[in-house]
């Protein structure tokens, strides 16, 4: 009799509807990095769409480099967009940045060379074979219909949780620490250090064929001449905060081995680590190696999220899930469903559990016929998203889905203006904006959007980088800011925002 074939694990799984952007080809990594939701990979509506815009960029560059058409862009402000998203509902921001199309496209042009390729990759084989670390966050390309944002989740699920809990079978102990403002802190110049050597970069620090020193000169190009901190909002940067971090794993490796520490292993995702120790002395040996490595590349820990744990299974789950988890997560009557996530939104503002939960609520909603004061759960679903703005995305799809039990047009957009009145006292908005516009477009709710992509939508003229450096016609021709509203998209779009627009993945196991 034949053998019945087996489940496949999830690890498995994970590894079969996925391909590292390592084991692709110079001219598969192009093409990847040059997709649109790798471009940019905001929780945006879905009908800004940046393929046009590429395309038309990466068809100008391949006539004419872009050295040829351009001179100092870093002489320039705005070359990038800035899109400022709240991050804690009071006065911190986070600025994700729209990469000016034509340095975008030139950066890639230059990283996917074969033989800039060819050594990157043979780099990041130097830092996968340390036997103590693993790094989850490579981008990955979904080879499934789970959207790749999705697939890079799964990963993290997979590798940093559930390896986690597998892992306290061999170690007692479990350190977190994570690197403050990573992004906004990485030294361009350690970009070349991470791929050349310090010595090797620093004795050829002007030399332009060296493919670190022309990432840290696009970099500079986009932000004024800084070297400090790199654009947020992109896989393309994801992957280069990668090699710094590569770097710093394999320092951190180097100390350790002199220091004759051997029985830890580190999970890393991207600026997030995970240490593993039989005795809390190594561990505190190990963060104060990590420390002296990150002030060398002008990074630093974040003191108040380093912690440890003798209890490495419940420490391998975010608090905000244990809690979750441990808790009521649901009721049957709807209202008070949505009171047992705003509860938790109080306890846990911008968890990712509170994504989860709502995304769920959300579901059910969707299929409900009836409701009878819809008001009151408007009301809740927004203080969530007030105190929580991770969550503006799912709360718009939640509030449009009840705006809809609303008999009268009318009633529909008085409401969502008291909304937008409340989030507005909010500072940095500008994500907030574009998902109120995606719901107010079908009830002619028009205030004075501030959000320059909120004003594309209206048709209004607006310039999102600055091209002042460009020299070319054909290139600032090819850069029209109305080319990434998709229309079509646009006039297909429905009242009520359905879970496939705002859901990245569906299983309650995230």
């Amino acid at each position: 009799m034949a053998k019945k074939p087996t489940k496949p694990t999830k690890s498995e799984e994970v590894k079969a509807t996925t391909r590292s952007v390592l084991g692709m080809s110079a001219k598969q990594a192009r093409a990847f990095f040059l997709r649109p939701e790798n471009y940019c990979n905001v929780d945006l509506p879905s009908y800004f769409h940046f393929g046009s815009i590429l395309g038309a960029v990466s068809e100008t560059l391949k006539r004419t480099p872009l050295p040829d058409i351009s001179s100092k862009p870093w002489q320039h402000d705005g070359v990038n967009y800035s899109l400022l998203s709240n991050k804690d509902g009071r006065h911190a921001w986070r600025p994700f940045q729209l990469i000016h199309p034509a340095l975008y496209v030139s950066l890639v042009d230059s990283i996917t060379k074969p033989i800039h390729w060819g050594l990157i990759r043979r780099r990041f084989k130097e830092y996968s074979i340390l036997s103590h670390f693993t790094c989850i966050s490579i981008p990955v390309q979904s080879l499934s219909k789970r959207k790749h944002k999705a697939a890079q989740i799964l990963k993290w699920w997979q590798g940093i949780e559930q390896q986690s809990i597998e892992l306290a079978m061999e170690y007692e102990y479990l350190f977190h620490a994570d690197i403050t403002d990573c992004y906004a802190s990485i030294y361009t110049h350690s970009i070349a250090w991470a791929i050349h050597g310090k010595g090797v970069a620093k004795a050829k620090r002007s030399d332009k064929s060296l493919i670190g020193n022309d990432i840290d000169r696009h970099i500079q190009d986009m932000r004024n001449g800084q070297t400090n901190g790199i654009p947020q909002g992109s896989v393309l940067m994801d992957f280069i905060a990668e090699l710094v971090l590569g770097y710093a794993d394999l320092e951190l490796s180097g100390r350790l081995a002199e220091k004759g520490i051997t029985g830890y292993h580190i999970l890393r995702y991207r600026d997030d680590y995970r240490i593993f120790v039989n005795n809390p002395q190594d561990g505190e040996a190990i963060l104060k190696a990590l420390t002296e490595v990150l002030i060398g590349l002008g990074l630093k820990l974040n003191t108040s999220k380093t912690t440890s744990s003798q209890s490495v299974i419940s420490s391998a789950l975010k608090p905000d899930k244990r809690a979750w988890l441990r808790g009521r997560q649901g009721d049957k009557d709807l209202q008070k469903h949505l009171l047992v996530i705003h509860a938790h939104g109080h306890d846990y503002p911008n968890a990712g559990s509170l994504v989860a939960a709502l995304a769920h609520f959300h579901k059910r909603l969707n299929r409900v016929k009836r409701l009878q004061n819809p008001r009151v759960m408007i009301s809740i679903a927004v203080d969530i998203s007030y105190n929580s703005p991770r969550t503006f995305p799912v709360c718009a799809a939640i509030v449009s889905k009840l705006l809809s039990f609303l008999e009268r047009k009318a009633d529909r957009a008085q409401v969502l203006a008291i909304v937008y009145k409340k989030l507005t006292r909010l500072p940095n908005t500008g994500l907030m904006e574009m998902w109120i516009q995606r719901i107010g477009h079908f009830y002619d709710f028009k205030p004075a959007y501030a959000e320059n992509l909120c004003r594309l939508i209206m048709s209004k003229r607006v310039e999102l980088w600055n091209n002042a450096w460009i020299t070319s016609s054909a290139l600032k021709r090819a850069i029209n800011p109305s080319m990434i509203v998709d229309g079509a998209a646009v006039k297909a779009m429905k009242p009520v925002i359905s879970p496939k627009e705002i859901e990245v993945f569906a299983s309650e196991r995230y």
